[in-house]
């Protein structure tokens, strides 16, 4: 999320172009371009959602806030199966996009099924603050829009999501650098606005939307001979096939 809804707008255009610019890299094959810059183009989608949030914030619960609260439940639910097979692509196991594609599936699966749910389902009877039981809505918080997304089992959704975007790359083979990269970024823009800014959970991950531009281009071509760890960028050559 950003200060204002043109900077919302200004980065979901950058995210964009950024995704274009990944997909046409040649030299990479389809499918790990297609991962990535699908990476690109899912978190770019979020600041559209909130650059139209802006006119209609604590309208919560009914109108245009509404269904843009269901779309951001819904792409939370996707965040798995974007995330997951773009990290898995620098990786040496060439096996790794297809489990990873595979998992992200797997878990985006089970959070879509969450979201449909009543939301009073719940692990060990937990309150949630930020996906759990609660109306879904956007709403103008101290620094940004914030959120209140309904799911059931929102513990689940929010630590599995978590696991998606921060942990999920060091599974494969030869992938610590992008992982590191990713883990670290994720945990301090996810907690960070918690402990020194004193916002909410919900608030806090719509910072977190702010700087998943900055975190997810790290997804383009230019970077990847820097991710790459060295004794695999000889040969990078990546499919679905196993």
């Amino acid at each position: 999320m950003c200060f204002s809804a043109d900077m919302s707008l200004g980065l979901g255009l950058i995210g964009f172009a950024a995704s274009g610019v990944t997909f046409i890299d040649k030299t990479e094959a389809f499918w790990v371009r297609f991962a990535r810059a699908y990476a690109i183009f899912h978190f770019s989608l979020m600041e559209f959602i909130q650059y139209f949030a802006y006119p209609v914030a604590d309208q919560c619960g009914y109108g245009t806030n509404f269904y843009l609260s269901e779309m951001s439940t819904y792409h939370i639910a996707l965040q798995a199966v974007a995330i997951m097979p773009a990290l898995a692509t620098y990786s040496s196991d060439k096996s790794a996009l297809k489990q990873a594609t595979i998992y992200g599936a797997s878990l985006s699966f089970l959070f879509l099924i969450c979201s449909f749910l009543p939301n009073t389902l719940q692990i060990f009877n937990a309150t949630p603050n930020f996906i759990g039981n609660m109306v879904s809505c956007l709403f103008m918080g101290t620094y940004h829009i914030g959120y209140r997304i309904s799911s059931a089992f929102g513990t689940l959704v929010t630590h599995g999501s978590l696991f998606a975007l921060a942990l999920s790359g060091f599974l494969w083979k030869n992938n610590w650098k992008i992982s590191s990269y990713h883990c670290f970024m994720a945990l301090m823009t996810l907690f960070m606005p918690q402990w020194l800014l004193g916002v909410s959970t919900g608030e806090a991950a719509a910072i977190y939307c702010f700087y998943s531009i900055p975190i997810t281009i790290s997804f383009m071509p230019y970077f990847k001979s820097f991710f790459t760890v060295q004794c695999y960028e000889s040969n990078p050559d990546f499919s679905l096939k196993s």
